[in-house]
């Protein structure tokens, strides 16, 4: 799935909880799929099979990865909901990136340190 990623030096237990913090505060459903990750999800699957393009439906997965290096990734995985044509897909992947900027910007308000971003 495409996505983005921030590479941190923060720990993995502070990712976590800025991760479900932000999505929270910006109305997304939360649901805790394992350890380190978090389904995210926002807007009706059948509104946007009925309705198509005019709704948004959101169904994203945040993965918090720490390779051991040190680091600690942030990992955020859109989907790509083909039904509902261009306009639909491009509203997800509006919405991906509008969430992926509050985390930057989450991180940066609490001090962490970021050392890339990368939109796959």
């Amino acid at each position: 799935m495409p996505g983005h990623v921030y590479i941190t030096q923060a720990t993995p237990e502070h990712l976590l909880e800025v991760g479900g913090n932000v999505a929270g505060n910006l109305g997304y459903n939360i649901q805790q799929e394992g350890p380190w990750t978090l389904r995210l999800q926002k807007g009706s699957l059948a509104a946007s099979i009925f309705v198509g393009a005019f709704v948004a439906y959101c169904d994203f997965k945040l993965n918090v990865i720490f390779p051991g290096d040190g680091t600690a990734h942030l990992h955020l995985e859109r989907n790509t909901p083909w039904w509902t044509g261009v306009i639909g897909v491009k509203r997800v992947k509006s919405r991906a990136k509008e969430l992926a900027d509050a985390y930057g910007n989450e991180m940066v308000r609490q001090g962490v340190p970021i050392i890339q971003r990368n939109d796959f």
